[in-house]
């Protein structure tokens, strides 16, 4: 019965219905995972690097919003490649996205440039890296370094701009 699932119907009669999943072989593509590897490696001990994170999980909205569930919505299915989150409070510091030829297709540049704009809007800077053989970890170390500063620098007008 491991791989089955009791079906209620109509009937008195319960039916069984065969579930065709299996655990994936790797949270990670190797590009990914690759990148990882150096971001753990270059990441500092203030900070935790998640992988695979929903955008919708990275932003608030006013419960009595008018069309929130239009907002909602528009993010919900949508993932990023890792953010750093800084280990005491796992609040979000920076997005991290690795960008593959992919982000050359037209659909895929609209989806970025939205995302793009929902980050800059939540006050969450974004890092977007291109997919490499491989990565420098001094080289990526100062790109996340730039990127907390100015990260920094876009949260204080975001309050600002909200108070």
């Amino acid at each position: 019965l491991n791989n089955f699932l009791l079906l209620r119907s109509s009937s008195a009669s319960p039916l069984l219905e065969k579930l065709p999943y299996r655990k994936a072989d790797s949270l990670l593509s190797p590009a990914e995972r690759s990148f990882y590897e150096v971001l753990l490696r270059v990441s500092c001990t203030d900070m935790h690097v998640f992988p695979k994170v929903r955008l919708l999980d990275l932003l608030w909205l006013p419960p009595q919003m008018k069309e929130r569930q239009v907002y909602l919505n528009r993010v919900q299915s949508k993932h990023l490649d890792f953010v750093l989150c800084d280990r005491t409070r796992v609040e979000p510091l920076l997005a991290i996205e690795l960008d593959d030829a992919s982000h050359q297709m037209l659909e895929r540049q609209a989806r970025d440039q939205f995302v793009d704009a929902v980050l800059k809007a939540a006050g969450l800077s974004l890092l977007r890296v291109p997919v490499q053989r491989s990565y420098s970890p001094c080289d990526l170390a100062i790109l996340i370094e730039k990127e907390l500063h100015r990260g920094e620098t876009v949260r204080a007008k975001v309050a600002a701009a909200q108070t």
